[in-house]
């Protein structure tokens, strides 16, 4: 191996890479390009740097002398290539005359093949004998260079792993290039979505700003944001004047004069080794000012951890060059909020392919089943996948499996010891609160969350903010808590510590630890929280493997506080409100509609006797015996699936309860009389099949939430629900058979949302009182009056007809609801006075029969949200209020018009008449109609002057605002002020005066005619007819799924700076084989066109999305 000097010329690269393309391109060549790209080594390769169709040979000469190293990977079959030889010989001449370092990599080849000439080497120059026969001297070159580049001696790969050989060849490189001050920075030799992670630091890094930028690259422990950083330093520093990469902040600025070492390393850097000592900070500081202050630099700080670390580095930003460039990497994404103009970069953890592959590169390929669990439960975490993956290298399989049983304490170690620094900087408050959350609250909602743990003597709110800012917790779009599952794995693997041998003296167990500790009794006072989830646990013993996965996956479809992604889905709007009152819609949990998992082992009450300080218990499917005196009497939260009795017992202690939760029970009457619960904010019944009638709530002043989902045979709502003040939510979705509403709900002045979906069967009495009212009139009263419940499944006619069971006026509702569901009520009709409800945002119809909407709609000036699908009655569609912002109106058959009253308005029905396929109009926007009723002066104008002769026609029409097809009578199109009709036919008219033929050109193709209207004095211009001939290019199927291109007219009168663009919201679809006429009449005003002006005409396209496949236009000819 030669050594490099410094070239007299600019190299243009940093190495140049000579490799046998079908041995190691795909495999070796290409890690080892990756690793050296990431070290910063800018490397010449031939598929990345030569250009289609330029000189090969050429290029790769200048490569060779523009590079100050040329790495040579001998394989196995290197010598049978004539253009390999070739570039040898002229690295090995570049050597001789500049010097020029080569390294000769021997990859899965020995050295002595090589300088000899045998083995691979031997045949393949046997077969360049015989074809360059008369070209001895040449075969005689490559057999010299090939002695010459053995001798240098290089690197042989041997027995050792590829990706340490990779290491060892990056590292050797760069100290070489590098020898007098070496600045790079040694990066892992094998990374998985480098590229595009490092992207967007590299462009911030290049935008040639002269101002002072500062980039946070911020994410959980072992995420890979050093990695990044380094990337991003090895790829730019030798762009800036000095730079400086200073690691291991934290733990550095830990150790005794750890800040002012710190300090001394970037001067030295800054400086060119050359710095002198320091004895304090502040003189660090002086003089790190002085150094920054005249030159452009690259400082990248590594694990800082808070703003003094920072200032005590760099001091005040202002110091500077200009173009000077800070990198940051910390694992508190808050660190420089208050610092103006900060680039942030989150680091996310790998997809799964990625972690797979970077898995696969540590573990080795087999054994792809056992992989997918393991690489999920790692999170695409980069450490973990590296650290998991090698302790399973060579592994036999019964060993991969045992991982899988105990992935939670496999993970442990390296790993944990990494992700718990973040864990150790918390103050003792936000540390038990994090094991909490890590425990109990995983996929919970914020607020139910902050509800329960309020309760439990915690800051909560203060508390997850600074647990986000570090990175140990994650708010979801869906306002759930969510965690990484290491971070999880490392929450109950402190909790273990507190007693490894015995549980029952923990602070908090779940599941198999809180079964044993039930089944032996041996649970202490020390226990706040216990979890136990027998279907869980059966699952967990049957398959030896912890199926919750990532934190990605790791949820149950609805989660203890009656939370629903899908309901949050149609109600996300509200997520901007300061409470997420949408955050206890539930659907079914995934045991409802199965029986209930028996445990074999039963458990008895007096297992709790000792547990006075529980708080959190939550059991699912467990069934206990015994009397509830022994139960504890200080919970906070009881969420107990599956409770197997029919009535609570009066011993049974729930005074300090905060939330209930006994979803999917037994119960009948939740308990007798009326129990006092002054705490009780939140009580959950759903999918109580047996319920009846809810129990008496007056003594629960504070119920906040109460959520009946599902409880199929509820058949009335106590009154005393008119006593809860402070109730924000009602839930009664699929209460199909509940027939009696409480007279009193009108008094709810808390009340924002009631959901009534699905609840066919209910009719409210005429004797309704309106509290809160003091206009309320006899009239009023009247209009409360509802026919009774009547059950039109008993007969089969009457099942298709619409009911009128429930007729709600807006005088029976609390006037400040802010959300209200009547989905598939089968409403015939919408109260007239529905826009009394002021403060309504969301509103939900979908799914009735009525055939119109109130009128008075347009009156709920605060109304967001309005949802009317698969309305199949209704026809029309009134002016909305300007405040709607999301609007769906799906597959409502018989829809025809939609009255349209603001501009802004038309982008949000655009997008919620989907398969509305008898919509003919939207007002002051397009209108279709039978060409038939069309004025007469108009089919004038447009040249048509014989009706009688098409009336018969019928032709296909397809609608991109709704999706539809529609084949009928010719129509015509009214949009835009303009009017269009579509025909079969073949060509342009005769008595259009301009026309250009395009051919069979697609409609992409533009083509284009410019014309001078003649300048006659009394000619007044009023308007403009156009003709396009077209046709399909290609049929896949029969079923017009298409991404389908609409053609576009565009009109320019270039004399006046006009211009004016149209395409149809609904076309004729032609035949096979047939073309189709489009036909337009363009109205213009007195002055946008007059004789003498020079316009230009032209057909472009338009593509709109239309489900998979694709049909092309062909444009045959157009005419004016």
């Amino acid at each position: 191996m030669s050594n490099p000097k410094s070239p007299n010329h600019q190299c243009t690269y940093d190495a140049f890479l000579s490799f046998r393309g079908t041995d190691t391109r795909k495999g070796f060549t290409d890690h080892l390009y990756r690793a050296l790209e990431v070290a910063g080594i800018h490397t010449f390769r031939d598929d990345d740097e030569i250009e289609r169709g330029a000189n090969i040979s050429a290029e790769l000469q200048k490569a060779i002398q523009e590079s100050r190293v040329s790495i040579i990977v001998f394989s196995k079959d290197y010598a049978s290539s004539r253009w390999c030889l070739d570039e040898l010989v002229t690295i090995m001449d570049r050597r001789e005359t500049n010097e020029h370092m080569v390294m000769p990599i021997f990859y899965d080849v020995d050295p002595s093949h090589v300088r000899n000439q045998t083995g691979n080497f031997e045949e393949a120059f046997a077969r360049h004998q015989q074809r360059f026969n008369k070209e001895m001297d040449k075969v005689e070159k490559w057999r010299k260079a090939l002695r010459d580049v053995a001798d240098l001696g290089g690197m042989v790969l041997g027995d050792r792993y590829e990706s340490q050989f990779i290491q060892d060849i990056v590292e050797i490189i760069g100290n070489e290039l590098d020898h007098t001050w070496n600045r790079r920075l040694r990066v892992d030799p094998y990374l998985v979505g480098m590229d595009y992670r490092v992207k967007g630091l590299n462009m911030w890094l290049e935008d040639g700003s002269s101002d002072v930028g500062v980039a946070v690259v911020y994410g959980m422990g072992g995420i890979g944001k050093t990695t990044i950083a380094k990337t991003a330093y090895n790829q730019n520093f030798y762009k800036f004047q000095g730079s400086s990469f200073l690691a291991d902040i934290r733990a550095t600025s830990e150790l005794p004069n750890g800040l002012v070492h710190l300090q001394r390393n970037l001067l030295s850097d800054l400086q060119n080794g050359k710095a002198k000592e320091i004895y304090n900070l502040n003189e660090g500081i002086t003089k790190i000012e002085r150094a920054i202050r005249c030159k452009r630099v690259l400082i990248a700080l590594d694990d800082v951890d808070n703003l003094e670390q920072f200032n005590a580095i760099l001091g005040m930003r202002e110091w500077l060059h200009p173009g000077s460039k800070i990198i940051i990497t910390t694992r508190h994404g808050h660190l420089l909020k208050a610092h103006e103009n900060c680039a942030m970069f989150k680091v996310e953890g790998l997809h799964e392919d990625e972690s797979l592959e970077l898995f696969s590169w540590h573990a080795g390929k087999g054994y792809m089943d056992l992989s997918r669990p393991l690489v999920q439960h790692c999170g695409g975490v980069p450490l973990a996948l590296q650290v998991l993956g090698s302790s399973l290298f060579g592994k036999a399989a019964d060993v991969w499996k045992n991982a899988l049983q105990s992935l939670d304490v496999i993970t442990e170690g390296k790993i944990q010891k990494i992700l718990r620094i973040s864990f150790d900087s918390l103050q003792d408050h936000d540390k038990r609160l994090f094991l909490h959350i890590a425990c109990f609250f995983i996929g919970k909602d914020k607020y139910f969350s902050t509800t329960v743990l309020d309760e439990c003597e915690f800051a909560t709110n203060i508390g997850i903010q600074n647990l986000v800012d570090r990175g140990l917790l994650i708010i979801d779009g869906f306002n759930k808590l969510t965690m990484h599952q290491l971070h999880q794995d490392m929450g109950r693997g402190i909790i273990r510590e507190e007693s490894p041998e015995d549980p029952g003296k923990r602070t908090r167990v779940w599941n198999k630890d809180a079964s044993n500790v039930l089944r032996k009794l041996t649970g202490t006072e020390t226990i706040k929280g216990l979890m136990l989830n027998i279907p869980m646990l059966i699952k967990d013993e049957s398959s030896k493997i912890i199926s919750s996965g990532s934190n990605r996956k790791g949820f149950h479809a609805e989660d203890y506080d009656g939370n629903c992604s899908s309901s949050r889905r149609q109600l996300g709007f509200f997520s901007r409100q300061s409470i997420s009152f949408f955050s206890w819609l539930s659907i079914s949990f995934s045991s409802t509609n199965s029986p209930p998992v028996s445990n074999e082992v039963g458990f008895k009450t007096e297992a709790f006797r000792k547990m006075r300080n529980l708080e959190l218990l939550l059991l699912d499917n467990v069934k206990i015996s015994g009397g509830y005196e022994d139960f504890p009497k200080n919970l906070i939260w009881l969420s107990w699936r599956g409770f197997t009795l029919k009535s609570i017992p009066t011993n049974f202690h729930l005074e300090n309860l905060i939330a209930l939760d006994l979803r999917n029970s037994s119960l009948q009457h939740v308990w007798k009389g009326t129990r006092f619960l002054p705490r009780l904010k939140i009580l959950n019944l759903s999918h109580s099949h047996g319920l009846v009638t809810t129990p008496d709530l007056s003594g629960s002043p504070n119920l906040e939430r109460l959520i009946l989902e599902d409880c199929i045979n509820l058949k009335e709502v106590d009154e005393s629900i008119g006593d809860l003040q402070k109730l924000v939510f009602l839930n009664l979705k699929d209460c199909k058979n509940l027939m009696k509403f409480p007279i009193r709900i009108s008094m709810l002045r808390s009340l924002q949302i009631l959901i009534l979906y699905d609840c066919s069967n209910l009719g409210l009495p005429a004797s309704m009182i309106v509290k809160n009212q003091s206009d309320s009139t006899l009239s009023d009263m009247k209009k409360l009056s509802l026919l009774s419940a009547v059950k039109l499944w008993q007969s089969i006619g009457s099942w298709v007809l619409p009911r009128k069971n429930l007729q709600l006026t807006s005088a029976s509702l609390p006037h400040f609801l802010k959300s209200l569901t009547m989905a598939y009520c089968n409403l015939s009709e919408i109260p007239s006075d529905l826009s009394s409800l002021s403060s309504l945002e969301y509103l939900s119809l979908s799914g009735n029969p009525f055939l119109s909407l109130s009128v008075n709609i347009n009156g709920l000036s605060k109304l967001q949200t309005l949802l009317l699908d698969y309305c199949t009655n209704l026809e029309m569609i009134p002016e909305l209020p300007p405040s709607v912002e999301t609007f769906c109106a799906l597959k409502c058959a018989s829809l025809k018009r939609v009255l349209l009253n603001l501009p802004n308005m038309l982008k949000i029905i655009r997008r919620g008449v989907y398969k509305c396929e008898n919509l003919v109009e939207i007002q002051n926007v397009f209108k279709t109609r039978p060409l038939g009723s069309v004025d007469i002066e108009m089919i004038k104008d447009i040249g048509l002057f014989n009706l009688e002769s098409i009336g018969s026609t019928k032709v296909e029409m397809l609608n991109y605002l709704t999706c539809t097809r529609r084949k009928g009578p010719l129509q015509g199109l009214d949009e835009c002020g303009i009017f269009s009709t579509f025909l079969p036919g073949s060509k342009v008219p005769d008595w259009f005066c301009y026309k250009s033929s395009m051919g069979n050109s697609e409609l992409s193709e533009l083509s284009e005619l410019s014309i001078t209207i003649p300048p006659h004095l009394n000619l007044k211009i009023r308007g403009l007819n156009a003709c396009v001939v077209y046709a399909q290019d290609e049929v896949r199927d029969k079923g017009l799924r298409f991404d389908l291109c609409f053609p576009i007219l565009h009109i320019s009168n270039e004399t006046k700076g006009l211009k004016w663009t149209y395409v149809p919201a609904t076309i004729g679809f032609p035949k096979e084989k047939e073309h189709m006429l489009w036909l337009s009449h363009w109205r213009f005003a007195n002055d946008e066109l007059e004789g003498g002006d020079e316009i230009r005409v032209w057909v472009g396209d338009k593509t709109r999305v239309w489900e998979r496949n694709k049909y092309n236009m062909l444009i045959k000819e157009f005419g004016i």
